[in-house]
């Protein structure tokens, strides 16, 4: 890796500057900025700052933190690092990560790796004093990665390894007070820590929304595939809610419904008219059920399906509560065209 000296002379010449002009500009001599660069000596802390002046730089770059990157050796270990990954030699990765820590001290990359291997490596050990000083050891590295990193990604990724120790060490209110300090940008790991302090019915709501969020996002991408998908979307909501209290996802089965017969009506002419009439009236009962709970009968409406048992709905804060019924969007959408050849079966005036 380069010292501070090598990149004095890298700025030094990217300036078109020789060693007397620096030292004039520093009120040093030539022959100190000449020891700098050959490596004898270090600028004292008190020119840091003129000599970033000087060349337009950052400390940062003066002082190489944003070099390691680029350094050979620097990635000579990470990719020994993710071999390991390869291997699953645990033992190897331990000894990686503490040769970085140790010729990069300061580099929070390197010190959470370790933190999160000593953690998982704590379970290999079968004696309990060993098992415990272990996770006390990772403790103390999260900690100080906490405290001294800057990074907001790797902050909140220390306090999930954290939390998540002092969570089965049963030390809760420590564990609450690092999940706290979760920073904003470190989102994707607040689930995670949410989850090792929280206990008993809060912990079970907690994952319970977290299964419906994945559910939402499998059903969103679902519809945006082509319409064969239709039929896996209805089926995951009816495996989902077996007894057929859907609440929010009413409003997602009568869409799902409503691009099938749409696709129906364009791909498969022949199909029969209870068919399409029952698919309508399928539909119907889905908004039927939407409107009973947003407009008729706003307010709060629990799941009743197990794995969601814990959720609670307040419609009266629903978007579009105000705006119109989805049983007049079915209504209106039955004046469609090509509901035309429909319109004096009894099926179909039924459904109005």
């Amino acid at each position: 890796m380069k010292s501070i000296g090598d990149r004095i002379k890298e700025y030094r010449l990217k300036n078109h500057m020789t060693q007397e002009q620096l030292a004039a500009c520093l009120n040093v001599t030539y022959q100190t900025v000449s020891k700098w660069e050959t490596g004898v000596s270090s600028p004292d802390l008190s020119l840091i700052v003129p000599i970033t002046k000087i060349f337009h730089i950052s400390a940062d770059e003066l002082l190489g933190i944003n070099d390691v990157e680029s350094d050979k050796r620097y990635d000579e270990l990470n990719k020994a690092y993710d071999h390991t990954f390869k291997t699953e030699d645990f033992a190897e990765r331990q000894r990686i990560c503490e040769t970085a820590v140790s010729e990069y001290p300061g580099d929070m990359k390197w010190l959470i790796n370790l933190a999160w291997v000593v953690s998982n490596r704590s379970f290999e050990y079968e004696d309990n004093d060993k098992y415990v000083a272990e996770q006390e050891k990772a403790i103390k590295l999260f900690d100080a990665v906490i405290k001294n990193c800057k990074d907001d990604l790797i902050r909140g990724e220390a306090i999930q390894g954290i939390t998540q120790l002092l969570g089965w060490r049963g030390r809760k209110d420590e564990a609450r007070k690092y999940a706290e300090m979760i920073p904003e940008r470190a989102m994707i790991s607040r689930d995670a820590v949410l989850e090792n302090i929280l206990e008993g019915d809060e912990l079970i709501l907690f994952k319970q929304k977290r299964i419906m969020h994945h559910m939402e996002g499998v059903l969103w991408d679902l519809s945006l595939m082509p319409t064969v998908y239709t039929d896996i979307m209805r089926d995951i909501v009816h495996l989902m809610f077996p007894d057929g209290n859907y609440i929010e996802f009413n409003h997602t089965l009568y869409y799902a419904v409503r691009k099938q017969i749409n696709h129906i009506l364009k791909q498969e002419p022949n199909t029969s008219v209870s068919k399409i009439c029952g698919l309508l009236a399928e539909m119907k009962s889905y908004a039927k059920a939407y409107d009973e709970i947003v407009f008729k009968k706003p307010g709060i409406y629990k799941y009743s399906a197990p794995w969601f048992d814990h959720i609670e709905e307040d419609t009266r804060e629903w978007l579009g509560n105000e705006g119109e019924p989805m049983t007049q969007d079915f209504y209106r959408y039955l004046e469609e065209a090509q509901f035309d050849y429909l319109r004096n079966h009894e099926k179909f005036l039924d459904l109005k």
